[in-house]
């Protein structure tokens, strides 16, 4: 990112300081409301669970970070979690380490480009072939008992490539960032406070959640929001996209019995989790779920279409438009509310889309109605 901006003239470095002083220096950190500490809830009906608060796809050696500066992010920040995801090497296995460090708990992975994207491996201990076919190279990684994530999915050259992974990132900041031209990134910088510079960068991924749906027609996948590496823009001597503010941009969320590595591994392979865009406001807890009499079915399991079947929303604050999708499509909505019930006919992957200020603010995983 910095060589975006050395490219700039003398004439538009000028302008740069002049726009500066009329507009003011804006805040480096979102103003997102954490609360004094972190407490770690019940998940909403089904206190048997916790709700966890990651990272997925954590670029830390592309930032140039050790996993103790990393941690103290994440801390500052009140995450749970992070899943490491740098990029692979051939026969190595410095996949992060494993464990807690000063509170944060980090799950160690990488990041194999394949087949035109990319397929990450959470929780990797043996070295893995890089040079594997894409479908040899998940089932290498699913060998060791790991997790595979299927990342950039749009580049990818057939789905057939990642029909084997366990979840796929519908978000991702750093496309995010590499879909808005270098010029119109600086000069929004300039302008924008942070709190709405990071919120231009947060549109409804519409061809990744499109794919995602396809995937759940056929298949029980996860959705998850990956962060990759931090941007550091460079404006005037400040970082736009850093780490310690990506940290309280958004999450995503996992329902697990407790912080382990295997506990909170079996919720994302589950899809017992969320995403959460906390600068819209802060996330700590959230429900999606199916309710036949006093039987309650989690959002990631499935269901049986039965009559008094509904499907239940409990938000932590009012949201602009909750959007109930089946198979992709919209089949009902509800405007300004915290909590919405829908009666599903007919089968289906059921998920929902809570909105503010005409972003995703909460993206559930689905409930699939058998």
């Amino acid at each position: 990112m910095n060589a975006r901006v050395s490219r700039l003239t003398p004439i538009k470095v000028a302008l740069t300081a002049a726009a500066v002083l009329v507009a003011g220096c804006a805040a480096p950190l979102p103003t997102t409301q954490l609360p004094p500490t972190r407490l770690v809830a019940p998940a909403l009906e089904f206190p048997q669970f916790r709700d966890y608060r990651g990272i997925v796809d954590c670029r830390m050696k592309s930032a140039g970070l050790g996993e103790s500066k990393l941690a103290d992010l994440a801390r500052n920040a009140q995450i749970d979690f992070v899943t490491i995801a740098d990029p692979a090497n051939k026969g190595s296995t410095d996949y992060g380490i494993g464990g807690f460090t000063s509170q944060i708990l980090f799950i160690p992975g990488a990041a194999f480009r394949i087949a035109g994207g990319e397929i990450i491996g959470v929780n990797l201990h043996q070295p893995v072939d890089t040079s594997l076919p894409p479908t040899e190279l998940i089932g290498a990684i699913h060998d060791q008992g790991a997790l595979a994530i299927a990342a950039e999915v749009p580049r990818f050259e057939s789905s057939s490539n990642y029909a084997l992974a366990d979840a796929m990132e519908v978000y991702n900041q750093n496309e995010a960032f590499d879909n808005i031209s270098s010029t119109a990134l600086f000069w929004r910088a300039i302008f924008l406070s942070t709190d709405r510079f990071l919120l231009d960068l947060a549109p409804r991924s519409n061809v990744s959640l499109a794919l995602y749906d396809a995937m759940t027609a056929g298949a029980r996948i996860t959705l998850v929001a990956g962060m990759g590496a931090p941007d550091n823009l460079t404006v005037m001597g400040s970082k736009v996209g850093s780490f310690d503010q990506l940290f309280l941009f958004y999450a995503t969320h996992l329902l697990a019995t407790d912080r382990s590595i295997d506990s909170l591994i079996d919720a994302m392979r589950r899809g017992r989790a969320y995403v959460s865009f906390d600068i819209l406001g802060y996330v700590g807890d959230f429900a999606f779920y199916a309710q036949s009499g006093d039987s309650k079915t989690m959002m990631g399991d499935e269901v049986h279409l039965s009559d008094g079947l509904a499907l239940k929303t409990e938000l932590p604050g009012r949201a602009g438009r909750i959007v109930m999708l089946k198979d992709g499509a919209e089949v009902a909505s509800i405007t300004d509310a915290a909590e919405f019930a829908f009666a599903p006919k007919t089968p289906g992957a059921y998920r929902v889309e809570a909105w503010r200020r005409g972003h995703p603010w909460i993206l559930a995983n689905p409930v699939y109605v058998r």
